[in-house]
């Protein structure tokens, strides 16, 4: 009787490949895709922070102006 794991008989040579290279791509993905994605200013992750941060320079401009605006007055 061959065994399962013998060099002569290949019942579990399939597509059973891949399963690991699934496994693999959602490594990858899981690592370096969305760090990026949550991280950066787009994303599902990042929008709130991206639209704080225009709200603050949006605040800023309109600081600068007026004050130009008072130190016309003077």
């Amino acid at each position: 009787m061959i065994s399962m794991w013998c060099w002569g008989a290949y019942p579990m040579w399939g597509m059973w490949w891949i399963f690991p290279l699934m496994g693999l791509l959602f490594l990858i993905v899981m690592f370096f895709v969305m760090p990026r994605l949550c991280g950066g200013r787009g994303g599902f992750c990042g929008a709130r922070r991206y639209d704080d941060i225009e709200n603050l320079r949006r605040e800023i401009t309109d600081l600068k102006d007026e004050i130009a605006k008072l130190r016309e007055r003077e």
